[in-house]
């Protein structure tokens, strides 16, 4: 069995009310309820992908992904096909790219040092009021500022997404057959701009759970 991600983004002001070692539990019970009847467990499986709002949960939502099943190994493998294209990549894309793949799931060789430039080491990102340097066991984790900041440069990047298709397939032999097109990669980077964008938009958080 390989690692799922379950992504959600969440009302910040919602989680900074609760109990600093309840909100982890409390995302996981949102996203994954016990069903009151047959009929809301069929709703929920008729959902193919996007956003998912379970019934008393208006704080937060689940992003479902449409192709990856929930296994984490797509979005490592994504990961994985930017470190071939960086090279081939303008200037400002590569820019945009590192900056909003090193905030969701790409530890580039630049991400540590923009961590400590200027004013030193900074704490690990948690949820608010956490005391630093803790962090929760989450595959991805960003506040509402980190979002807004990935979604501006998801909007330097998607414009230009074209731009990698050649790269891309010079490299594709270097990655998983169901990896292996511009188009599959290509989509499933543009549901992360669906994911930044929508939680930016609400001025909310964004978790990536391992579950």
């Amino acid at each position: 069995m390989g690692l799922d991600i379950t992504v959600v983004t969440a009302d910040w002001a919602h989680l900074a009310r609760m109990p600093a070692d309840a909100r982890l539990g409390a995302l996981i019970d949102a996203v994954c309820p016990e069903f009151c009847c047959v009929p809301c467990e069929e709703a929920d499986r008729a959902v193919p992908g996007g956003w998912v709002w379970q019934r008393g949960t208006p704080w937060c939502a689940e992003y479902r992904f449409y192709g990856t099943t929930g296994t984490y190994a797509w979005h490592f493998q994504l990961a994985e096909a930017w470190e071939d294209l960086r090279p081939s990549a303008a200037p400002a894309l590569r820019e945009a790219l590192d900056r909003f793949l090193g905030g969701l799931f790409w530890h580039g060789p630049d991400q540590r040092a923009a961590a400590e430039a200027d004013d030193g080491p900074r704490p690990a990102p948690g949820f608010p009021g956490d005391p630093a340097p803790w962090r929760p066991e989450v595959l991805a984790l960003g506040s509402p500022e980190e979002v807004a900041a990935l979604a501006r440069a998801w909007e330097t990047a998607a414009p230009r997404l074209e731009e990698l298709r050649e790269p891309f397939a010079a490299t594709a032999a270097r990655r998983p057959a169901w990896l292996g097109t511009f188009d599959l990669a290509g989509a499933l980077l543009r549901e992360w701009g669906e994911v930044v964008t929508g939680s930016g938009e609400r001025g909310w958080g964004l978790i990536g759970l391992p579950y």
